[in-house]
């Protein structure tokens, strides 16, 4: 343990940990801890708390030790012994620091059979989605968590610390949070334990898979009940199959004779071309093909990480023997993986066989009028041959293949192109794993990546150390910009010393012209990267297309990034989940994409009460996951410059959470198959309806399927309902969307002008989500004038802003607004460098935590907040209030914007009127969900 340290080693802390097979390390984002069937743990590091919280700003780690700064010039020093102990010592506080918080996920396996305790307080961990998600909030100095196996973690924390335990599960990753908050304001050495061992008493397992690999806990229509029904299927499932009805399509799944009619040309690739207005998708014979795409064509996403909860299965079969095929074959996952899905295609078939599995569901998917592979498809050579099915490949931009590309620390799926190894790695790896592919014709083309984060590029950058390229080229550029280091530091704000000492330095970006600089180098980042790309490719295939970044939807909306990506791409993608089509957002990124075409790379909607699977896009059952479908894929066909989409996935994922993910994998309804090989038929049956039909639609001969449902309408006049998810983790207000949940964000565009001539620019994207203590939200708002706000208090409306409407009593009374309703305006506006706000008809104005910054492009801002639950619903409701899982709120949000700062010039509103301020009847819901 160590001592007490003096008066400028303010605190000193230990840890000490029970030996863990795994060890203990320190990494990026916190203290990791390896515990076998346990779990794996991550305890963050402190939280400084005094008025508001103070979080890492800068964190260096390797190994055994850490070194964490704080804003205002606090440090934490961390080290491991090898005893396991960890010290943490605590320099420089600032007065205001009374308290530190840490916190952990406990991995979702706790949910079978597993308990938790406080100081004697104990309770189950949840198997299923609890109406109330918060468990325990208390002081005391023990916490401890039991698994199946009756194996332990303790840990003593300070007397009098504040614990919370709380159900942390969402539509698709689920996990337990504990923290504890510990005094400091004694500013004396405090001990904390922790220990894994055997737990008194017995804790009985939860088999919460059934022999089949389904939900053991639930029913549903269609849900295999045995083997031998499962077996029958073999004989069944032939005559359904052949009840589809296929049109007649060419040697690629394109439509005959088009060619000849549109004047498209025969090139013997897949490749793109506009006649008119339309763009048109052309296959190898010369015909219109529309890509009709399905991701992870085989059984991945199916197999499930045992290890540890073996006991949550009613059935697994031996290693070696008959089930062999259906663990994985890598060897390092091998044991602890399995596929249920396989072991039912074994014992309906006889045989796991992967070339006879994908050449099966090829002539099902057919059937239905799927017409390709679409991204990580993984379809065997050969099976894609004989069956001639198109399909698209990846860029092999990864730290997993033979040539390491790591993406730069920080921002997802982003490679550094500045890195001379990397430049050397690419082409090595193109080289390998392109060249063999230059001349297959029924490759459609390659996606760069999936799913990166480059709206975080801007802000992480400045963040990092002269050890990334990246970093080394941003001090270039500004040296070059300012020559002297005092006009640098002069246009950003800063003091530095010299250029060079720029380098391991954290650059916060705080002005406008350092806004500007990181927009400017966010083009030169982009432009070097993908051209970069395009170049090393084409040195190897000069004959397939490049299908761009499958980016988010919020991740495409930056016309920068897209001018720049279609400079060197034939077709851009964006992995675009919804429930009404946003024909203006889509428009919006054509446009800015100079009128490339668009491929929509990734979408499903999941039905949980149909399936026993929860996550996704959630609809009421399985015909309606079709009905979605169809007015996704017709809605978006019939625009002219959609020419392919990709549905994901071809089978559901595995209970238990997909195997790489280990405990807090997505176990999503997302498949056209279940678990037991069958087809969820409600859903297929229309699937087929608009897949057989789609180049009437496509070319104009017929109006696209609209379904008649509110919710699939984006302009349909009828109240909105938001889910909103439950927080991943801690929210930081940093204007990035770190450990916020995947869901994709609402849009709010020019077509809900409610006040003014137009929007003129103006549209914003916002995602919300929610713990115990706040409400989140998210805001990115697109504005030709950004941030001009010099008003106060109760109008601030009047320039730019955001306006947030809460209802908590009598959701469905229409007219004017109760004594219990919100009306929260939040300033877009920092003129004396705080954060502004107004609570409507409030006595006192609460304290919120809010951040406002402004974009790279001098045309837009971020605004994040968390709303206290106090500001969102008085403690004047009759019933009180408690966040849980159902709960439903009426809601709206809306974006005030002015040119001057001083007078509004237009509003824009998520769902309802010009009036909200005054009348509640416009207002949409908002419902809070795991």
């Amino acid at each position: 343990m160590v001592s007490r340290a003096s008066l400028c080693l303010l605190v000193c802390l230990t840890f000490s940990f029970a030996v863990f097979a795994g060890g203990i390390s320190a990494k990026n984002d916190g203290v990791h801890i390896e515990g076998g069937s346990l779990g794996n743990f991550v305890l963050s590091y402190p939280v400084l708390v005094g008025g508001s919280e103070l979080k890492p700003v800068e964190t260096n780690a390797a190994g055994k030790s850490a070194t964490l700064k704080y804003a205002g010039g606090a440090q934490v020093s961390l080290s491991i012994a090898d005893s396991g102990d960890v010290a943490l010592t605590f320099k420089d506080l600032p007065a205001a620091v009374q308290k530190f918080k840490m916190e952990m996920l406990i991995p979702f396996d706790f949910a079978q059979g597993g308990k938790w305790r406080v100081d004697g307080k104990e309770e189950a961990f949840p198997a299923q989605k609890p109406p109330k998600p918060q468990m325990f909030q208390g002081t005391g100095a023990n916490f401890q968590i039991v698994n199946l196996e009756n194996r332990s973690l303790s840990i003593t924390v300070p007397d009098w610390s504040f614990h919370q335990v709380q159900d942390n599960r969402e539509w698709n990753w689920k996990t337990f949070h504990w923290m504890f908050i510990a005094p400091l304001q004694d500013r004396h050495a405090a001990e904390l334990r922790i220990a894994v061992g055997a737990a008194e008493g017995g804790v009985k397992s939860v088999v919460l898979v059934d022999e089949l690999g389904q939900d053991n806990l639930m029913n549903w229509p269609g849900k295999v009940k045995t083997v031998d029904e499962l077996k029958a299927d073999v004989e069944t499932e032939k005559a359904y199959y052949a009840s589809f009805k296929q049109p007649e399509r060419d040697a690629f799944g394109g439509l005959p004779g088009s060619g000849a009619k549109l004047g498209l040309q025969k090139t013997g690739f897949f490749h793109v071309e506009q006649k008119g207005e339309r763009w048109h998708l052309v296959d190898p014979d010369g015909n219109l093909f529309f890509h009709l795409g399905i991701c992870s064509f085989g059984a991945s996403e199916d197999y499930t990480y045992i290890k540890g909860r073996e006991k949550s299965y009613a059935w697994l079969p031996p290693f070696e023997g008959q089930f062999r095929p259906a663990y994985h074959s890598n060897d390092y996952w091998s044991r602890d993986t399995f596929s249920f899905y396989l072991a039912n295609v074994i014992r309906k078939y006889g045989s796991a066989d992967g070339n006879a599995i994908a050449s099966r569901m090829t002539d099902r998917v057919r059937a239905f009028g799927f017409n390709s592979g679409g991204a990580f498809s993984g379809i065997p050579k050969e099976v894609r041959e004989k069956a001639r099915l198109p399909y698209v490949g990846g860029l092999p931009i990864n730290p997993w293949n033979e040539f390491k590309i790591e993406s730069i620390p920080g921002v997802r799926e982003t490679f550094d192109p500045f890195d001379p190894q990397n430049v050397a790695n690419l082409d090595k790896a193109f080289a390998k794993d392109i060249a063999p592919s230059a001349g297959d014709s029924l490759l459609i083309g390659y996606f760069l990546c999936n799913e990166p984060a480059h709206e975080d590029l801007p802000r992480v950058i400045p963040t990092l150390k002269a050890n990334v390229a990246a970093k080394r080229r941003l001090v270039q550029m500004l040296q070059e910009k300012y020559k002297t280091i005092d006009a640098f530091n002069q246009a950003w704000g800063l003091k530095a010393a010299s250029f060079d000492a720029l380098g391991d330095t954290g650059l916060a970006v705080k002005t406008q012209a350092a806004a500007s600089d990181m927009k400017e180098y966010e083009g030169l980042f982009f432009d070097a990267s993908h051209k970069l790309i395009r170049d090393t490719f084409r040195k190897y295939d000069k004959n397939h297309m490049l299908l761009g970044d499958r980016w988010q939807p919020q991740s495409a909306n930056n016309e920068q990034l897209c001018g720049i990506v279609a400079k060197y791409c034939e077709i851009v993608s964006v992995n675009y989940y919804t429930y009404g089509v946003d024909k203006n957002y889509l428009q919006r990124i054509y446009q800015w994409a100079g009128k490339k075409p668009l491929f929509l790379s990734e979408f499903h909607w999941c039905s949980p009460k149909e399936s026993g699977l929860p996550g996704g896009k959630e609809v009421a059952s399985q015909q309606e996951r079709g009905l979605a479908y169809r007015n996704y894929v017709e809605q978006t066909a019939a625009l002219g410059y959609v020419v392919g989409i990709e549905w994901f996935t071809l089978i559901d994922q595995a209970r238990t959470g997909r195997f790489f993910e280990r405990y807090n994998g997505e176990n999503s309804n997302c498949g056209i198959f279940a678990v037991t090989d069958r087809p969820w038929k409600p859903m297929v049956e229309e699937m087929a309806k608009t897949n057989h039909n789609i180049y009437a639609v496509e070319l104009g001969e017929q109006p696209p399927f609209v379904y008649n449902n509110p919710r699939f309408q984006e302009t349909g006049g009828a109240k909105k309902v938001l889910g909103v998810p439950r927080a991943r983790g801690e929210i930081k207000l940093d204007g990035t969307t770190a450990n916020w949940p995947g869901n994709p964000p609402e849009t709010i565009s020019g077509q809900r002008v409610v006040e003014g001539a137009s929007a003129d620019g103006v549209e914003g994207a916002f995602r919300m989500c929610w713990d115990e203590q706040a409400l989140y939200l998210l805001a990115q708002v697109k504005d030709p004038t950004p941030m001009q706000n010099q008003q106060k208090g109760n109008m601030l409306w009047s320039a730019d802003a955001l306006e947030l409407f809460f209802g908590s009593e009598k959701l469905d009374q229409p007219g004017g607004l109760l004594f219990t309703d919100r009306q929260l305006l939040l300033s877009a506006a920092k003129p004396d460098g705080k954060c502004r706000w107004f609570l409507a008809r409030a006595a006192e104005q609460p304290a919120i935590n809010m951040e406002v910054l402004p974009g790279v492009d001098g045309k837009s801002y971020t605004l994040e907040v968390a709303i206290p639950w106090s500001v969102v619903v008085p403690a004047s409701v009759p019933a009180g209030f408690k966040p849980e899982v159902g709960r439903e709120l009426l809601f709206d949000i809306a974006i005030d914007d002015s040119a001057n700062g001083t007078s509004r010039r237009c509003q824009l509103v998520w769902n309802g009127t010009a009036k909200n301020s005054g009348d509640r009847t416009g207002w949409g819901r908002l419902r809070l969900d795991q």
